[in-house]
């Protein structure tokens, strides 16, 4: 159990290590953009696992799920060390819903209103912090929202 563990909290460290970070933009409705530095879990394991074990997150940082087709999306926080920001993006990369869990290791689902593209793991507070609002425009290279 113990060696399991471990590897889970390998794989999810290693998911944030800067060195495989790629810029996502938010586009404000005023025209001004912020850049965060995320993951993506691309694979079907990545998404599994997500931020799970994870004891902390840089600031500026995230995990991006993204979902094709697109469709409902279900989140929950087990196995998740740290509260979060879930940004349910919207095909075309409009922002339709924002939802701060800080409930860790809770398996209360979080669903998005509608079917989604994309949603984005932020530490809770972030995106109003940053000013991250719905309505804002997500783009990111090699991901299509």
């Amino acid at each position: 159990m113990l060696n399991r563990f471990l590897l889970l909290l390998l794989l999810a460290t290693a998911a944030l290590n800067p060195a495989i970070a790629a810029p996502l933009t938010v586009v404000k409705g005023d025209g001004r953009s912020l850049t965060l530095d995320v993951t993506v879990a691309d694979t079907a394991e990545k998404q599994r696992i997500g931020l799970m074990f994870v004891p902390t997150m840089p600031a500026g940082s995230g995990m991006i799920f993204p979902i094709a087709p697109p469709r409902q999306a279900r989140f929950w926080m087990r196995n998740t060390m740290i509260p979060l920001d879930m940004i349910f993006i919207l095909p075309g990369g409009l922002i339709g819903q924002i939802v701060t869990r800080s409930d860790t290791q809770s398996d209360k689902v979080t669903a998005s209103l509608q079917p989604v593209s994309a949603v984005l793991e932020i530490n809770a507070g972030a995106a109003q912090a940053l000013g991250i609002t719905v309505g804002d425009i997500v783009r990111m290279d090699g991901v299509d929202f």
